[in-house]
């Protein structure tokens, strides 16, 4: 791999370098790539590509692939520093763009006359942490297609949180049914919740907008939000989640979808109060929530939309209604809704 540009990318806290390497390179350590992902789009007909499946054959020079990399290096990193990281830790990387060619140099590579010393371009994209990485792609990539806000952090999620070091148990569900574990999160709850938390609204599944404009209106807010600013990455609120989950009422009740996705937005503004309280205090704090949102008239609102919405102004003025009592906190309750 020939690296021939090196750039700084002061939002996201990372960097951009570009090179050269060859079809065989490729096939070597960027095809496996794909394979990390398990929610991506599906390999596209061999159809469509076939075109360009001739043409590699025949020595055409493929649009450069993007390969991203996650890792905080100190603030001025030199170029050779980062370069070596890359060809160390090419392994790690996630295709961000250049699946079907990968796929189409995949197929192409088992015709006569394939030439696996031709050139590949590729750019990587080094960010400090998946939060910025995930703001990079959406403010390059919204308003595009194939792949909405949405899809881009779904496929990411899935792939970036490693949770050996934590308690959390996430489980896929199959097909249409809902899978049975009690001591589980359910891995599109957790989704939709890290969604939630990247674009501030618990509005991240509403059916009564469209869906593209449901896209739209999430990519919109995350573009908007503060994520190049603020030193809190979602990884503080998984640990912080983890921890509550030695408790066995808060882990049930953080387990239930609506007050994950409301958690996850109103947690941003008061991890300090959270990480400081003691369990019977967060406990307590759920439990007098819980008293006054029982005093809500179920037929007069949406109740899963109501849910979110005063778990998260709960969450976010934690530190300072922890210790109100139940009738204290409907009445601000009532202040919400």
């Amino acid at each position: 791999m020939d690296f021939f540009t090196f750039d700084e990318d002061r939002v996201v806290e990372g960097y951009v370098a570009g090179g050269v390497t060859t079809y065989r390179f490729a096939l070597d350590h960027l095809a496996p790539l794909i394979g990390r992902l398990n929610i991506q789009r599906d390999t596209l007909k061999t159809k469509f590509y076939s075109r360009l499946e001739k043409d590699i054959v025949r020595g055409c020079v493929m649009p450069p692939i993007t390969v991203a990399l996650i890792h905080d290096f100190e603030e001025g990193a030199a170029a050779v520093a980062v370069n070596d990281h890359i060809r160390a830790h090419i392994d790690e990387g996630f295709v961000l763009d250049g699946i079907q060619r990968l796929n189409t140099l995949a197929r192409a590579s088992q015709s006569a006359g394939f030439d696996d010393a031709r050139p590949l371009h590729v750019n990587f994209v080094i960010a400090r942490s998946r939060d910025r990485l995930l703001y990079r792609m959406i403010t390059l990539n919204n308003g595009q297609r194939p792949m909405s806000a949405r899809h881009q952090i779904e496929v990411l999620a899935d792939s970036f949180f490693d949770f050996d070091s934590v308690d959390l148990k996430l489980v896929a569900e199959k097909g249409k049914s809902r899978v049975r574990a009690p001591d589980s999160f359910k891995k599109s709850d957790f989704i939709k919740g890290y969604i939630a938390y990247l674009s501030e609204t618990v509005n991240v599944d509403n059916q009564k907008i469209i869906e593209e404009k449901l896209d739209e209106l999430i990519a919109s807010r995350i573009i908007e939000s503060d994520i190049p600013t603020r030193r809190i990455e979602f990884s503080d609120i998984v640990n912080l989640i983890n921890r509550m989950s030695a408790s066995e009422y808060l882990s049930e009740w953080i387990r239930v979808q609506n007050n994950f996705i409301g958690f996850c937005v109103g947690a941003k503004q008061s991890i300090p109060a959270l990480q400081e309280a003691q369990y019977a205090e967060m406990e307590g704090a759920i439990q007098s929530f819980e008293q006054a949102f029982a005093s809500i008239n179920v037929s007069k609102v949406n109740l899963g939309k109501v849910r979110r919405e005063l778990v998260s102004k709960f969450i976010e003025h934690f530190d300072t209604l922890k210790s109100v009592d139940e009738f204290e906190l409907l009445d601000k309750i009532s202040d919400w809704i």
